[in-house]
Formats: structure tokens, sequence, C-alpha cells
């Protein structure tokens, strides 16, 4: 099945889409801007700079370890090669392991960073629930449906934000956004388990997934990169010391909101191609509405540039007027993620997902540089411009590796071995 080609049509329905899904996300994403507001009113800027220090690294060490497989899953489970089942299956396989890991790494960062024992408990659990929650998103991404992805994330958030303005009125207000930021992640992987159902296949063998780790690389290597921008934080911490790096961390969260339409257009858009197939006329056709959409979407993060300064120390209080200029900056730099959005998930469905990966590594190596050099010689504000130069160096490779990718027709789509069969279970 392809998606429908004949212009306004086609155009109504990805617009339809991605509004659902950015409809969902942007108030996910506010309900997540007011637990930060919640928790960061109940502790000093230095307190919140360590927490999100250690959120910034569970959700990384999710990243690393899902290694672009569910990704990968979402564009071969949309293109027909492998079954929803299958999928679930190969995921459920990988759980074991990949929880193991995930706890070590949550303990050792917990130990040294969180700012006292009780917060080290919630935190060291942050990489296992961001871990489960962006995995049963993506199956419910695999099979479009979208709205039910984000109903589970936007359930998730408003169930951390419940449990944070609990503890800030109980006065435990310090434990708030540890407890919130993990527990968050945790709901929205129950509330997603829930919608998925019962699996359809038995658990996968470990040794069968090593075959579709070789294939999903290239998506965790972009996805890597990707994420890996949340370090920014800790590196403002080295540069310029916790202080900063709360103030760094108020704005950089509330960033969140505005990049709800890059995320958007990425979940719909990646199934979206993926259904066109290898009919090259019909998707260099789509291709071109996703780029459209893309260019109309980054004026909202632009507009939020203008009112951000005044707006946030006017929530978080005077201690944040800095908070509003890093805000600004980074506004400008969601712009650029929003116009990324379309050359990667163009190059990446054509089969060009290393030099997509390749290509926001590099840009991730230049911003994560700038940020903590930036942070030494001008704390917060400064350090923001390095998320900007980032994303300028990413647009100009994302840009030419889809044009290359393009220009060489859609023969990179096909996955490189046979896809494993394995008994049904009724």
């Amino acid at each position: 099945m392809t998606p429908r080609t004949s212009g306004g049509g086609a155009l109504s329905l990805l617009l339809g889409r991605i509004g659902g899904v950015a409809g969902a996300l942007v108030v996910g994403q506010l309900v997540l801007g007011v637990t930060y507001i919640v928790g960061a009113r109940s502790i000093s800027p230095a307190t919140l700079g360590l927490v999100a220090t250690c959120a910034a690294i569970g959700q990384v060490a999710g990243t690393v370890v899902d290694v672009g497989m569910i990704n990968y899953l979402v564009r071969e489970s949309a293109a027909g090669r492998i079954p929803e089942s299958r999928a679930r299956a190969i995921i459920a396989g990988k759980r074991p392991w990949a929880t193991a890991v995930l706890l070590a790494v949550g303990i050792v960062t917990a130990v040294f960073l969180a700012p006292d024992p009780a917060s080290a408990v919630p935190l060291a659990v942050v990489g296992i629930g961001m871990y489960e929650a962006q995995t049963a998103n993506g199956l419910l991404r695999a099979q479009e449906r979208f709205a039910t992805a984000s109903t589970a994330q936007l359930a998730g958030r408003v169930g951390g934000l419940v449990i944070a303005f609990v503890l800030a009125i109980s006065g435990i207000g310090a434990l708030a956004l540890a407890v919130a930021i993990p527990a968050s992640f945790v709901l929205e992987a129950i509330v997603a388990r829930v919608f998925l159902g019962p699996p359809g296949e038995r658990r996968r063998p470990a040794g069968e997934l090593v075959g579709h780790h070789r294939e999903s690389l290239g998506f965790g290597l972009a996805n890597l990169a990707a994420n890996a921008q949340q370090l920014d934080t800790p590196l403002v911490t080295v540069g310029a010391g916790a202080f900063q790096s709360g103030l760094y961390a108020a704005g950089g969260r509330l960033i969140g909101p505005l990049t709800f339409l890059a995320n958007s257009l990425g979940m719909v858009a990646a199934p979206w191609l993926a259904r066109a197939g290898a009919d090259e006329e019909a998707l260099r056709a789509e291709e071109r509405r996703v780029l459209r959409v893309g260019a109309a979407l980054c004026l909202a993060p632009l507009v939020a540039a203008l009112v951000g300064p005044p707006l946030i120390p006017w929530l978080l209080g005077e201690e944040y007027v800095a908070s509003g200029g890093v805000f600004a900056i980074l506004a400008i730099g969601a712009a650029i993620v929003t116009l990324n959005q379309p050359f990667a998930v163009i190059a990446q469905n054509r089969g060009r997902q290393h030099a997509v990966a390749v290509g926001i590594a590099v840009g991730l190596v230049v911003g994560l540089v700038l940020t903590v050099v930036l942070a030494w010689l001008g704390g917060a504000v400064w350090a923001a411009v390095g998320y900007v130069a980032s994303q300028v160096v990413i647009f100009v490779l994302l840009g030419f590796a889809a044009r290359r990718a393009r220009r060489d027709g859609v023969a990179g789509v096909t996955p490189t071995g046979p896809v494993p069969e394995g008994p049904e279970i009724s």
C-alpha cells in the first residue's frame, strides 16, 4: 500500500497525521515543561543542574543500548519486510541484557552525580524507563498508531507532573524532579504496552539479534548522535559549574515544546515514505511534500525565540533571568532542527542511514566542543550558541546526503539479508 499521491489529498493526509501527533506531543511537552517549573521552584539551580545531568546521561544510555533497533523496525514494518509481531519478538529478546546494562550505568551515574542519596534511587532507573518507553512507542508507530503512541506519552507526562506536584506540596520538593522524570517514562511504557496488547510470537533468541543490529547500526549512530546532544548540560557543568548548568538546563528543558513539530514530522514521514516503495516518481512527490512541510513548520520556534526571554524569568523566578537568553538561542537551533528532519528521513528511507549518522555525529562533536568552550568563556548563554552551530553543520551535511540519495535512486531501501522466520503463537 502506498500513500495517496493526488496533490491536495496526500498533503492533507500528511498534514493531518503530523498535526495529530504534534497536537498530542505539544501538550505532552508543555506538561513536561510545567513539571520542570514545579521542580525548579523547589530546588536551587545547582541542584537542578545535577538532576538534569543524571537524567541526560540515563537518556543517552537508553539510546546507546537501543542501537537504532526501534527506528529500523519502524521502517521495515512499514515497508512490509518484518511483520509487526516479529518486531515485538525481537524487542522482547533484547530486553534482559538491555535492562542489565542500563541499570549498571544508572547506578554508577547516580552514585557519583546525584545531589543526595534519596534522589539517587529514582535517577538510577531513568535509562531503563526511557528505553522501555521509546521501544513501546516505536512499536505503536510501526503500526501507524500515531494517536495511540502520543496518548501513551501524554499519560506518562501527566503522571510525572502529578507526582512532582504532590511531592512539592508535601514539603519534599527536593525530590520532585528526581522522581517525576523517571516516573513519566515508566508510566508511558506501561500504558503503551497495554495498548499493544499481548505479543504474537515468542521472544527471539539472542543470536538472531546480531543480524538485525547490523542493519540497525546506521539508525543507531544517527539516534545516538542526536540524543547525545543531551550531554550539553553535563558539559556546561564541566565548563562553568553546577549553577550555570542549572540555568542552561532550565532554558534547555523548556525548549522541548519547540521541537515537537520536528519530532512529529519525523515520526509520521518515516513510515509515510517507506510505503511509497520503489515507485521513484511517487516517492519523489512525497519527498517534496515532506520538504515543504518542514520549511513551514520551522517558523514556530523562531516566534518563540522572541517571547522566551521575558517569559522564563516570570515562570521560574528572577534567579533564572539568564535562562531566557539561553532559551532564545536554543529556539533558533530548534528551527534548524525542524529543517534537518526531512533531509534525515529522506536519506534514511533510501538506505543512507550511515550518511545521516555521520552528518549528525560531525555536527554534534562540533557543537559539544563549542558548548564546553563557550560555557567556560561566557556561561550558560554563550554555551547555547554551540547548539545552534551544531545544527547548522548538520543542516549542510544532511542536505548533501539527501541530495545524493535522491540522485542515486531507491536502491538502498532493501535489506541486505533475509529476514529470519519463526513459529507463531496463537
